[in-house]
């Protein structure tokens, strides 16, 4: 077995500090094991929310369904506290309900009973926090909207904003669980376990190699574009406080194990070359471009830089500082109608950059730093 070395011990060091800012910042408070009174909620606690509702009944899936006096249906809750999403603000716990129509189209955020300072409230409804999600569908790309900067990123606004995201992926995950799966999500399924199959026969053999190409065409088509499955920080930090989703997006849960185990064999590189749908999109430009590429060589060593980038990330959480993880890397563009103009544009820059350079972005992508940190059990045998 190889020993580890004091850099070895230093990159391990540094990815814990990451992984456990990101999830303290996040609003985790690690209270695993305590219990919560259930609260009976009455017709008058939704006033604001279904001001035209006279009776509510809670779903399987523990939405609530409203209707109003001559029994007409007039729309879906989600209620944070049915979905165990706590999290504190500067005087205590800031309950939500989310309205949705019979579509799953959000319609509004309103805020329940709760202990809040007032001048903070007042400044969440001036900065329009709880209309952010407004006219969204509620599903995983729900997610990954980023909307610290609208906030001010206070205490209650932070609370929130990861409120609504627990609220959300808890929800997903029970549907999910109570949903006998879609053909199209089975197919889903069996597409992403065909692309990680290959993949281990380009690893591992030779003879596929002038293939390449039209694997990566693939991962481009599957995993980025219609599926969009692919590993990043923001990702990585729902995961880190909400939990792993199993129920509602275990393909994607499968391939960052995969990526750590190939790491400790020793094909740190596996998930950049085989699976991440941005590296495909730059490697297949490289290949269609007749330029000769260059290296984008803007660092003074690769493990300097990769330390230089998780500590920033790291100390600038536990300091106090927002980061916006969803738009530290370039992935949302494949969600076109969701990405904004910014996020697209940064995609495009990337496309053109790969014209002259060998997959420029993955110099610098906080993904691809934190997998690169993962040091071999042993050497490989070639």
């Amino acid at each position: 077995m190889k020993k580890l070395s004091f850099q070895n011990v230093i990159n391990y060091f540094t990815l814990l500090l990451l992984l456990a800012a990101v999830a303290i910042r996040g609003g985790a408070e690690f209270k695993w094991f305590k219990s919560e009174d259930v609260k009976a909620f009455t017709i008058a606690d939704f006033e604001e929310a279904f001001p035209q509702a006279t009776s509510f009944k809670e779903n399987n899936d523990r939405s609530f369904s409203f209707f109003n006096e001559e029994g007409v249906f007039l729309g879906y809750g989600l209620v944070s506290e049915r979905f165990d999403a706590r999290y504190s603000g500067y005087s205590g716990h800031v309950p939500i309900v989310i309205a949705m129509t019979d579509k799953r189209v959000i319609t509004g955020v309103y805020l329940l009973a709760n202990n809040e300072t007032n001048e903070y409230l007042e400044y969440i409804h001036k900065q329009n926090l709880l209309q952010s999600w407004n006219q969204f569908v509620v599903g995983e790309e729900l997610l990954t909207l980023e909307v610290d900067a609208a906030s001010g990123a206070t205490r209650s606004s932070t609370a929130i904003i990861n409120t609504f995201n627990l609220t959300v992926g808890n929800y997903l995950d029970v549907a999910a669980n109570i949903q006998t799966a879609s053909f199209i999500r089975v197919l889903q399924s069996v597409l992403t376990g065909l692309l990680v199959l290959v993949s281990f026969l380009f690893v591992f053999g030779s003879r596929l190699k002038k293939y390449y190409f039209y694997y990566l065409t693939a991962v481009l088509l599957l995993l980025g574009i219609w599926f969009k499955q692919m590993l990043s920080v923001g990702v990585m930090h729902n995961w880190l406080v909400n939990g792993l989703p199993m129920q509602t997006n275990y393909e994607l849960v499968l391939i960052l194990i995969l990526a750590i185990v190939m790491g400790l064999m020793g094909y740190r590189k596996y998930y950049c070359n085989y699976l991440c749908p941005m590296g495909a999109l730059q490697m297949l430009v490289s290949k269609l471009s007749p330029l000769k590429k260059r290296s984008l060589n803007m660092r003074i060593s690769q493990v300097q830089l990769r330390l230089i980038y998780l500590t920033f990330i790291w100390v600038a959480l536990i300091l106090g500082f927002s980061l916006p993880l969803g738009s530290m890397e370039p992935f949302v563009a494949f969600s076109f109608n969701v990405a904004s103009k910014l996020i697209l544009l940064f995609g495009v820059l990337i496309i053109l950059l790969s014209v002259f350079f060998n997959r420029p972005w993955c110099q610098f992508c906080p993904t691809g730093c934190a997998l690169d940190t993962i040091e071999p059990v042993k050497p490989r045998i070639k």
